[in-house]
């Protein structure tokens, strides 16, 4: 009988173990959108989704550099929706950036201090100029597991008025967020668990359409050192329409 060293034994185990390490590796170098082609077309869609609404987004500085956040144009006009909060620190004359570079100034035109919303217009640098504007939706049509965009100036980084977008789900609808020490209360928000952080507050929540549903304002930061959680709130732009159809916005 034959005695076969047991190093030639195992050569060919080892072989085979070398081969589908390699072919591992070649598979996780390669992009997954060239796997399947339906990844890839996914990517496009959002990707174009967030071309066309990154011109309304507005990155808030405070006069002096004090405070700041973020906002979104809804008309031609310029005006523009935040957070009553973001304007209580920036002032009411405050310096708005859009992404094309070019930085405004804007005025408080109206507040809601009780649903943190307030309206502010940008000053047009010439007559009769158009603003890009975010085009509504209906967030009473929102469900648990759709995909959201947040965008906005999270930790003042939109120095370039250039906004940070983040990607992730609709976590719930029709949430209500107490007062918790202060007189913000979000009576019907949205539930998310796309990344924003301070300095994303007042900015827009869009939806895989590119329509405005919401405006970013709280988190749940409590006991975790004011960073993301995973749970963000952003009021429904469903009722910020019932606050702007009012006659007047109160002080």
């Amino acid at each position: 009988m034959t005695i076969i060293p047991r190093s030639r034994l195992f050569r060919p185990l080892l072989l085979l173990a070398a081969l589908g390490v390699l072919t591992a590796l070649c598979v996780a170098a390669t992009p997954a959108q060239d796997l399947d082609p339906r990844l890839k077309e996914a990517e496009e869609k959002r990707v174009a989704v967030i071309d066309k609404v990154r011109p309304s987004v507005v990155a808030i500085f405070g006069r002096g550099g004090q405070g700041g956040g973020s906002g979104v144009l809804i008309d031609e006009n310029g005006y523009a929706l935040t957070n009553f909060h973001v304007t209580a620190g920036a002032g009411n004359v405050m310096k708005c950036g859009l992404p094309d570079g070019v930085l405004y100034d804007g005025v408080l035109v109206g507040l809601d201090k009780v649903g943190d919303v307030a309206l502010i217009k940008l000053l047009p640098k010439k007559p009769g100029q158009r603003f890009p504007f975010a085009v509504m939706g209906d967030s009473d049509k929102l469900r648990a597991g759709d995909w959201s965009l947040a965008m906005g100036n999270p930790f003042l980084l939109a120095t370039d008025f250039t906004p940070t977008v983040t990607y992730g789900l609709i976590s719930g609808v029709h949430r209500y967020q107490y007062p918790a020490g202060t007189l913000l209360e979000y009576t019907d928000c949205i539930q998310i668990d796309t990344s924003i952080n301070p300095g994303n507050s007042g900015g827009p929540l869009f939806n895989m359409k590119a329509e405005l549903v919401g405006i970013n304002g709280r988190g749940s930061f409590d006991k975790r050192t004011r960073i993301n959680s995973g749970v963000g709130y952003a009021i429904s732009i469903n009722q910020t329409a019932t606050t702007r159809s009012r006659k007047c916005w109160c002080g």
